[in-house]
């Protein structure tokens, strides 16, 4: 099977990713295309029947979550209502995940003996200290709420069925994450090499690990499932979240790495030069 062309869409939205960290052109790169296409724009038409198919299997997985609560024991009226919104983010954070995957796959095909031969960056350096925080406050807090909610309160049902979806969007971020600093280096030459720097550190907005501990909210919003006196501890531990992921995105934009000069595609009309 012969290498796919990146369709019209994917050209025109690598062209405007180019332009917004700084690049020009009007046609880029078929590498920087079939790359950049899809993250700023993920339904393409070619992956609509994986992604929907992906997204179905999500919310699958959430009705059978939720019938958890006819299990022997079980009080279904505790269970978090959070747990339809977690299985919904899954859904959405799976199918941007699998289409970036899918063309990173092909674009490293298609280099073949082309691709340079460079080693990945370490995990280090590509996140910090507050975004290590986050993690830390959104998985390792949530999971000390919860026991504190199952062992010290009488909402064992609520506890354990929201700290189910916590695990598993733990297991999600691990996975995306992952699959994030493993990555070979995808390159043909310096400026596509530049790109793969900056895409490596921005693909990491799709594991922000503290997405995961908005949802809960939900029960604060609506129900009012949680255990008395635990609605300012739930609403600080999402705030806590929040801040530090913030500050750590803000720290990581202020320091990203700019594009050297060089050929990212073809030039705009000639009064718009390359950059």
């Amino acid at each position: 099977m012969g290498e796919r062309v990146p369709s019209r869409g994917e050209v025109v939205q690598a062209a405007v990713w180019l332009g917004k960290h700084g690049v020009r052109v009007g046609i880029p790169t078929r590498l920087l295309a079939t790359r950049l296409g899809v993250r700023v724009s993920p339904w393409r038409r070619s992956l609509i029947v994986r992604q929907i198919g992906i997204f179905v299997a999500a919310l699958a997985c959430g009705v059978g979550y939720q019938c958890l609560q006819y299990l022997p024991g079980v009080r279904g009226v505790e269970m978090t209502e959070s747990k339809v919104v977690y299985f919904i983010l899954f859904g959405f954070q799976a199918v941007s995940w699998s289409a970036i995957r899918h063309r990173d796959r092909r674009a490293a095909a298609a280099l073949g003996p082309r691709a340079l031969d460079r080693p990945r960056p370490s995990w280090r350096s590509l996140v910090n200290r507050w975004y290590l925080a986050s993690v830390v406050v959104t998985f390792g807090g949530g999971a000390a709420l919860g026991a504190t909610m199952y062992f010290a309160t009488g909402y064992r049902t609520y506890a354990w069925s929201w700290l189910g979806v916590l695990g598993l969007g733990a297991v999600v971020f691990a996975a995306i994450f992952r699959g994030v600093v493993r990555r070979p280096v995808i390159a043909e030459d310096g400026p596509s090499l530049a790109v793969d720097a900056v895409l490596r550190i921005e693909d990491l907005n799709l594991a922000m690990p503290s997405l995961y501990a908005v949802p809960v909210l939900m029960d604060l919003i609506t129900t009012h499932r949680q255990p008395p006196g635990f609605a300012l501890w739930l609403i600080g531990y999402v705030m806590l979240a929040i801040a530090l992921q913030i500050v750590g995105k803000v720290i990581h934009w202020r320091r990203r790495p700019a594009l050297p000069d060089g050929h990212y595609g073809e030039p705009l009309p000639a009064q718009e030069g390359v950059r």
